[in-house]
């Protein structure tokens, strides 16, 4: 996939995530020859933004609320998704951004060659993809809410009870999650040049910081 300016025509957005998908290695490299990386990379990260935001206004629409996790932010359950709609977008960008700059810094001393804005471009798609799969149920499932098709409140309650919905549930949170540490140490690799080894040395830390900024103000 050679996306340099000048050769043909150049790979689309829909492109970019459909290999990101099925062949990310390859398509990280071809991202990384394209002029416009860092705004496709930009546009996948404001889609995931765009999507989980949708989630928390189907959430509020249908009064859901946490009903076992405490939220991290002294913001009462009863309102904590009103106010998530608000805080989910920027805390992504603000992830993403810190990912970027972790794996920046710990790719130096083995070996990257890259810059800070091909760490960007490559975990823009890094990090939408994998979220399509928790995409899958919690997309739907706050959209049923949001028409008054599905109790939400009872509905959490059975998330975190032995059911077979919890059983899915953490089934696609599972691939999600083996998906982020699959892709961000991939996208470090193309974006640093960085041998296997290196690239999961520096990508999983980067990883675990996104992870770690989205949960604080998304629990």
């Amino acid at each position: 996939m050679n996306a340099a300016a000048g050769h043909g025509p150049r790979p689309s957005f829909a492109r970019y995530l459909l290999g990101t998908i099925l062949r990310p290695g390859p398509t990280f490299a071809g991202l990384l020859q394209d002029d416009r990386r860092l705004g496709l990379g930009s546009r996948a990260l404001a889609l995931n933004a765009l999507l989980y935001t949708l989630v928390y206004v189907f959430l509020t629409i249908g009064k859901g609320a946490p009903s076992v996790f405490t939220p991290f932010l002294a913001i009462s359950r009863e309102s904590y998704y009103y106010y998530n709609r608000f805080m989910l977008a920027p805390s992504m960008f603000l992830g993403w951004i810190a990912a970027a700059g972790v794996a920046q810094l710990l790719s130096r001393p083995l070996g990257g060659k890259g810059r800070f804005e091909d760490n960007l471009s490559v975990f823009g798609f890094a990090s939408l993809v994998p979220c399509l799969a928790s995409l899958l149920h919690d997309l739907p499932d706050s959209l049923l809410g949001a028409l008054g098709l599905l109790d939400l409140r009872a509905y959490e309650v059975t998330l975190n009870s032995p059911t077979v919905w919890r059983g899915i549930l953490l089934a696609l949170y599972g691939v999600s999650i083996l998906w982020f540490l699959v892709l961000y140490p991939l996208g470090l690799a193309a974006a640093q040049r960085l041998r296997p080894a290196a690239a999961v040395l520096a990508g999983v830390p980067a990883y675990l910081v996104y992870q770690a900024i989205f949960a604080i103000f998304n629990r």
